[in-house]
């Protein structure tokens, strides 16, 4: 297992790529309660998210992770995460909410070190962070894990019918929700700021003006102040950062009277039933353009072959549409600038065969068959390396 999961965290399977240069897919693969499909879209200048997935005889692991601020966070989960989780589950004996919550808290701990090592030199180490969608079925029990807001969801047959609804599983931690900004307010009576509607958004600590100019001159994603649970985002976490004269480079001092963000996931488990027919994880990208119950539809309502692809063009041609652009053209748009659009969009979907009495593929070596998007689809599809693509971009800090 240890072996699957360190080939997990290295390259993705070759010859994925997708016609559209910004556009990546693979085929269908086997996991242990039946098939999944992957595929993604870049638009930023270097792709935030990251998507995976390990199948094994005895589980199946789902990640999603959706980065701000730059990619350092998402990438780290990617290489981290499923590790973490297979230490915990070994020692513990079997999956539990208890193994995901020491994985969370062990990853975020791993990236705090990896942050206090390099944020002097790259003090926008400070303020990289990534949402975390993970999921994992062991046996006939499903957990689902996630920070921020990217969204797994399940498609269910109504009893006695030939139709699908959409069962969301994830509860998002964005301060869009009144929920959420009840719930950091209750946490944070004597702090006025800890969310202030500001630029069209409600934000976490109201990010103050200049800081987010600066941000964005410097290219990290607005997101970040957004989202209150969290792997990374430091500075709004340590006030050691925050309020160190280095931290002055990307912005004035934020006074934390304690952390604004928490990395403290929640937790969903459900034992699968016969009717549960498959689930979509998927980041932020996807479900800003399609409804939980469209998203169920097109997964119910079309073959299984390229299925995650027809999800993110789905989404694609509805922002094509709030734009007043057309699909063909928006392929003719640069990174970067295409984030003007959409975000980057990861998708899982993974079929529950077994616990509908389907035949299906048996995974054997657990060895083989893990599957990574690409860690930068432009980079991939276009035959040059990430690191080729950073010393273009240069450090910039």
């Amino acid at each position: 297992m240890l072996r699957a999961v360190a080939r997990c965290c290295g390259h993705w399977p070759p010859g994925a790529a997708a016609a559209d240069g910004m556009l990546w897919q693979t085929e269908l693969r086997p996991h242990a309660a039946g098939e999944f499909s992957m595929a993604a879209a870049q638009a930023n200048l270097a792709m935030e998210d990251q998507a995976q997935v390990l199948a094994s005889p005895a589980a199946t692991l789902v990640g999603v992770y959706d980065g701000h601020g730059g990619a350092d966070a998402s990438r780290f989960l990617r290489s981290r995460l499923f590790p973490h989780v297979q230490r915990f589950e070994k020692e513990q004996g079997g999956m539990s909410t208890e193994v995901i919550r020491r994985a969370f808290g062990a990853a975020e701990e791993e990236f705090l070190q990896q942050v206090r090592q390099a944020w002097r030199q790259r003090p926008k180490m400070a303020a990289v962070g990534s949402c975390c969608l993970l999921g994992a079925i062991s046996g006939d029990t499903l957990y689902v894990a996630n920070l921020g807001d990217s969204r797994a969801v399940l498609g269910r047959r109504v009893v006695g019918g030939g139709v699908a609804v959409a069962e969301r599983l994830t509860d998002e931690h964005n301060a869009a929700s009144e929920e959420v900004r009840r719930e950091l307010t209750a946490l944070n009576p004597d702090d006025a700021q800890i969310v202030v509607h500001a630029r069209g958004a409600w934000r976490v600590k109201g990010i103050i003006q200049d800081l987010v100019v600066k941000i964005a001159v410097c290219g990290l994603d607005l997101q970040l102040s957004m989202v209150s649970r969290t792997i990374g985002d430091v500075y709004l976490k340590k006030q050691e950062y925050s309020m160190d004269p280095v931290f002055r480079k990307i912005g004035p001092p934020i006074p934390l009277k304690r952390p604004a963000l928490s990395a403290e996931p929640s937790i969903q488990v459900r034992k699968l039933k016969p009717n549960d027919l498959f689930l979509i994880f998927a980041s932020d990208g996807l479900w800003e353009h399609l409804s939980d119950d469209a998203a169920v539809q097109i997964v119910f309502k079309n073959p299984r072959t390229g299925i995650a692809n027809r999800l993110v063009k789905a989404a694609l041609k509805e922002a094509t549409r709030k734009r007043e652009v057309s699909f063909r053209d928006l392929k003719t748009i640069e990174k970067g600038v295409r984030r003007h659009f959409h975000d980057d969009i990861s998708v899982i979907v993974v079929y529950l065969d077994r616990h509908r009495g389907r035949r299906h593929t048996r995974v054997v070596d657990s060895s083989s068959n893990c599957t990574n998007a690409p860690v930068d689809i432009y980079s991939s599809n276009s035959g040059q390396s990430v690191e080729t693509l950073q010393a273009h971009r240069g450090s910039g800090w």
